[in-house]
């Protein structure tokens, strides 16, 4: 290697590890903004309409941000876990940060598999398999990005159905494919809905969301194998899927600006909008896949993304001061590793989040970060209880079910007791604690009905007391007829003293 060649590697090395540094302090003020912006039931509330949307990316962010023993954690998922169904779209995001942090989203995922329109794919004249789309509710036009989404739940929470495959083959052919726009400046692009008479120009346009969402889910399928080989509709699997994903990153790769972020085009015009947080973090989030494979144009435009979201991050941490726009960038941003995980007092919020909470890096004060001030309900959003223990010392305590009938089967299922302690399964936390610091943790509470609750629970490890000097500490009942002979002495030193 010569000189100019070694140069130029160093100068690479030195640029990867400038945006490295860059992208590590965006995701720690952050998260740092969103811990502080987090509602005391749990939830992240930015647009009316956005709250399942916005948690949903939360938890994605602060899983990225190596969070997930953190009590903010634990509360988010616990209002996700329990949030009402709205939205296909609401409840699709829902299913990937619960499944993402390893919970079960088996029951809101077989909601939307039963919600699938069923249609019958014409072939040669005559019926040859069924297809499934989705749209935002039940009953509702079949839209891009709702289908992907649809598929993309069933396929992270593990839900299955008969024909599963060649449904989303046969769809695959018969619908999306055809729907792939061609001619500049779209070709490549998906439109927001499936193609239909009439349809406005805004729908029928190319989408940057809904090609990077489909794309995203395409790659997903892809890399499982789900895709069933053969023909339909004049089109071949998995080639022709392929070939498609290959023109979809192809154009979603020039929806970039010359500053490095992404952008809608405006469908009247074909122009490109102003670079937008969500749109390039979006982008990021389907690029990702085909960057990892050593897609080289993929990792260069994710790289100049990254730079210009680090560079629109306002003061305050946020992006936009919105909780949804800011959690989808953290999460679009690379996973923090090595030092960034570094949580000295163990109280889930790492050292480089407390560093910019202004918080002590040595003390478990993660808990006093979570807003007090809000309708939230113990055991469901928030800590039912919380319990000391002392360090080294030997610790038992019985959790409770809140309500149903016995006999309880409980488990935890997220975040850590403190090390050295464990759960049985008739609820009893017992052992000894072998390190300090506060531990958020979620168990499941399962009744006779099978029936299961989440409940969030806490214990606080802390030094032992130190020894007294021989003195015998006085139970509370003394102290209270001490305080009562004490009161009586100075009544009647007072009298003494007129009289």
């Amino acid at each position: 290697m010569n000189q100019q060649q070694i140069a130029t590697l160093l100068l690479a090395l030195a640029v990867a590890s400038s945006a490295h540094a860059t992208d590590d302090d965006a995701r720690a003020k952050g998260i740092k903004w969103l811990v502080q912006t987090q509602k005391g039931d749990g939830s992240f509330v930015g647009l009316q309409g956005l709250e399942v949307q916005s948690t949903s990316a939360a938890v994605e962010a602060m899983l990225a941000a190596g969070m997930t023993h953190s009590p903010q954690y634990a509360r988010a998922l616990s209002w996700l876990a329990n949030a009402p169904g709205g939205s296909l779209d609401s409840r699709a995001w829902q299913v990937a940060a619960l499944a993402a942090a390893g919970r079960d989203a088996k029951t809101i995922a077989g909601t939307i598999r039963d919600e699938r329109n069923i249609y019958v794919v014409q072939s040669g004249g005559s019926p040859t398999s069924g297809g499934a789309t989705w749209g935002a509710y039940p009953g509702y036009g079949a839209s891009t990005i709702d289908t992907a989404l649809g598929y993309g739940a069933l396929r992270s929470a593990g839900v299955s159905y008969t024909n599963d495959t060649s449904n989303l083959t046969y769809t695959a052919l018969c619908n999306i494919l055809p729907a792939q726009l061609t001619g500049s400046p779209w070709s490549g692009a998906w439109p927001h809905a499936l193609p239909q008479s009439n349809q406005p120009s805004n729908a029928s346009s190319g989408s940057l969301a809904a090609t990077a969402i489909m794309l995203y889910e395409f790659k997903k399928q892809r890399q499982a194998g789900r895709f069933l080989s053969g023909s339909a509709c004049s089109k071949t699997s998995p080639g022709a899927i392929d070939t498609a994903m290959t023109s979809a990153k192809t154009w979603l790769i020039a929806q970039a600006n010359g500053d490095g972020g992404f952008a809608e085009r405006n469908p009247q015009t074909g122009n490109l909008e102003a670079s937008a947080p969500v749109a390039t973090a979006m982008a990021i989030r389907a690029l990702s896949l085909f960057a990892a494979e050593g897609d080289t144009a993929a990792g260069t435009a994710i790289a100049s993304a990254r730079t210009w979201m680090d560079a629109q991050q306002n003061a305050d941490g946020s992006w936009r001061g919105d909780p949804f726009v800011t959690a989808r960038v953290v999460a679009a941003l690379p996973a923090a590793a090595g030092a960034q995980l570094t949580d000295s007092d163990q109280d889930g919020l790492t050292d480089v989040v407390e560093q910019q909470l202004g918080t002590q890096t040595l003390v478990a004060d993660a808990q006093g970060q979570l807003d007090p001030y809000a309708n939230a309900v113990p055991g469901i959003t928030a800590t039912s209880f919380s319990v000391a223990a002392n360090l080294n010392e030997a610790f038992s305590y019985t959790v409770s079910a809140s309500g149903g009938n016995g006999p309880f089967v409980f488990a935890l299922v997220n975040g850590a007791l403190p090390p050295g302690l464990t759960m049985a399964a008739n609820g009893q936390i017992s052992g000894s604690p072998s390190a300090l610091g506060s531990y958020a943790f979620d168990y499941e509470v399962t009744d006779a009905a099978s029936t299961k609750t989440l409940v969030i629970g806490r214990i606080d490890v802390a030094e032992a007391p130190a020894p007294s000097d021989g003195d015998v500490p006085l139970p509370a009942w003394a102290l209270v007829a001490l305080g009562a002979g004490l009161v009586g002495a100075m009544r009647r030193h007072s009298r003494r003293a007129s009289a």
